[in-house]
This record gives C-alpha cells, sequence and structure tokens, in this order.
C-alpha cells in the first residue's frame, strides 16, 4: 500500500511540474512581449528603458533560467505582480478564493452524488442496455 501511494505521489509531482512548464512556455509564446505591452499602454517608447525593464522582468533571459526563477518565486508564495492593477497578484487572488473553492466543492460534491451512483448502476448492467 506504501508503494502505491509513494507512485501515485510522485505521479502527481510529475504531472504538476509538467503542466507548469507547458502553461509557463505557453504564456511565454502568447503574442506581444510583456514590456512591449507595458510600454504601448504608456505611450511612450524609449530603448534604453525597455532594455532596462526586460533586465528587471527578466525577460531577456533563457527560457529556462525564466521557469526556474519563476517556479522558486511560486514555492515562496511570491505569484508576482499584476501590471493591469499594479498590485500583487495575491491581493487580487485573496477575496476570491471562497467563492472559488466553494464552487470547487460543489462541483466535486456534484460529481459524486452523480458518478458513484451511475458507476455502481453500470457495474449492477454490465453489458447490457441502462
Amino acid at each position: 500500500m506504501r508503494g502505491y501511494v509513494t507512485k501515485r505521489l510522485l505521479i502527481a509531482v510529475v504531472t504538476l511540474v509538467g503542466m507548469s512548464m507547458v502553461i509557463f512556455v505557453l504564456m511565454r509564446l502568447a503574442p506581444g512581449n510583456i514590456v512591449d505591452i507595458l510600454f504601448e499602454s504608456a505611450g511612450y517608447v524609449d530603448q534604453a528603458d525597455k532594455k532596462q525593464l526586460e533586465r528587471e522582468l527578466g525577460v531577456d533571459r533563457p527560457l529556462v533560467v525564466q521557469y526556474a526563477r519563476w517556479m522558486g518565486e511560486v514555492a515562496r508564495g511570491d505569484l508576482g505582480k499584476s501590471y493591469r492593477y499594479d498590485m500583487p497578484a495575491w491581493k487580487i487572488i485573496k477575496p476570491r478564493l471562497p467563492v472559488t473553492l466553494e464552487l470547487a466543492f460543489l462541483a466535486l460534491l456534484f460529481s459524486i452524488l452523480l458518478g458513484v451512483p451511475f458507476g455502481v448502476l453500470s457495474a449492477a448492467r454490465q453489458d447490457r442496455p441502462l
């Protein structure tokens, strides 16, 4: 039993890391550079300032370095800064978290309440139409 649980936990960790890599790469492949977007919204373009901001944000570094830095920050609980609202991302997420968790719990509850009876019915009527 211990081996099974260990294997499942290892698979879960690998899956989470893999999905975080996919999401990170997809965000980087999205059209537009964050620095260009920030400067366009300000209506001001100075190449020296753009290079400075790229260095500060770390987007001038290789993708692997950016990912490692991002994972380190997320592991410490630093979800970054929202440039749209000019505040830490956690301050935006925190007030919405209770409702999100409530919806997730209700979705899980409904899936169990519907899935278990239908699973039992399907098992009881195996190889026959419901």
